[in-house]
Order: C-alpha cells, then structure tokens, then sequence
C-alpha cells in the first residue's frame, strides 16, 4: 500500500502560458497576475489540445514545466519500478542504514503482515544490532518515506504505462495522478 501526502504543483499557470511561445515572436510579457489571468482561458484551451498528444511527439514538453513535489511512504519492491523514470528525483528517503537498529519493528512496517515469527526474529537481531543480519532479511514489503520532484510530463508518461499494472500500488499511484490539478483535463484524451 502507498500513501501519499504533502503534495505540492509548481508552474502550472506559467506552463500553460509558455506552451504558446512556438507561435509567439519578440520577448515575452512578464508574467504579472494581471497577464496571467488575461492570457488562463486561451492558455487552457491550448493546453487540453497539446497535452493530449501522443507521447513522445514533444507537443506536449510545456507539461514539464508543471513540478510537482510530495511524500511517498512505499514498500520496497516498488522504489526500482519508480527509478526507473528519469524524472522521478528523490529529495531525500528515509534511511535503513542510519535508523533500522533504531527501534524495532512492527505489522505496520510492512505493506502486508509477515509471519509472526520472523518478525520476532527481526526483532531479535535488532535488539542484538546485527546490522547485516536485518539488512539483509528485510522483506521487499518493507515501506518507508520519500519526498519525490517530478513533472506532469513523466506523469503522463507513468499513467499510460502503469495504470493497469498487477502492482495494486500502481493503480492507486495512477487513481492519485488524475487528482493532480488540470492533469486529466491537459493529458487525458478521454477527458472533455
């Protein structure tokens, strides 16, 4: 199970302004409140029309001016799919390295309960703090936090590819993607 909180998006006013600078010449007006809320409605239409192409076509590259950051508690075996995107950066993670031996564990640690008995013995190296013996036992259902830096691009990017995955943890990621302000309105072609 994913949980995701802290969310923040970055530029989407600006970005959707931009996505005009192809058919624009000369400097570009500073970007006041005043110009921004001229320029919204006709910035939106265009939006929803560029967004909506095929991915790969570089129509759509103003969605990567629209940063979005926020916290991703996740189990392990999910972190390697997710680095597999280019512009998925990691902020910062919660470390096992500076905190396991720490305290010890529990259910909650897990995506889904392990076996009581090997959480005992989980418990039993950490209290002896045999740092290699945990490491290397803990389960890929381990979660743990992470601030995450991305763009809607790469979100879009991620739906397309993720969202019927097996992984229950890439749905839910997906069902959160189209919660992200104006995303299914600029990405999603089925979107009116």
């Amino acid at each position: 199970m994913i949980k995701i909180k802290n969310v923040k998006v970055y530029g989407l006013q600006e970005s959707l302004v931009r996505s005009g600078f192809p058919m624009r010449t000369g400097e570009p007006e500073d970007f006041t409140r005043d110009y921004l809320s001229k320029e919204y409605t006709k910035s939106v239409k265009r939006g929803r029309m560029l967004g909506k192409v095929k991915t790969g076509t570089g129509h759509d590259n103003f969605l990567k001016g629209i940063v979005v950051q926020f916290d991703l508690c996740y189990p392990e075996y999910f972190s390697p799919q997710l680095q597999r995107y280019g512009y998925v950066d990691i902020i910062s993670s919660q470390s096992k390295m500076h905190n396991i031996l720490k305290n010890g564990l529990n259910q909650n640690d897990f995506a889904l309960p392990i076996n009581k008995s090997y959480l005992d013995f989980l418990n039993y190296e950490i209290k002896n703090e045999n740092f290699k013996s945990v490491i290397n036992g803990l389960p890929l259902g381990f979660q743990k936090w992470m601030g995450i830096s991305t763009n809607y691009l790469q979100l879009k990017t991620i739906r397309q590819q993720r969202r019927t995955h097996k992984l229950q943890e890439w749905g839910d990621f997906c069902s959160w993607i189209d919660t992200l302000p104006y995303f299914s309105e600029l990405t999603n072609k089925n979107h009116k």
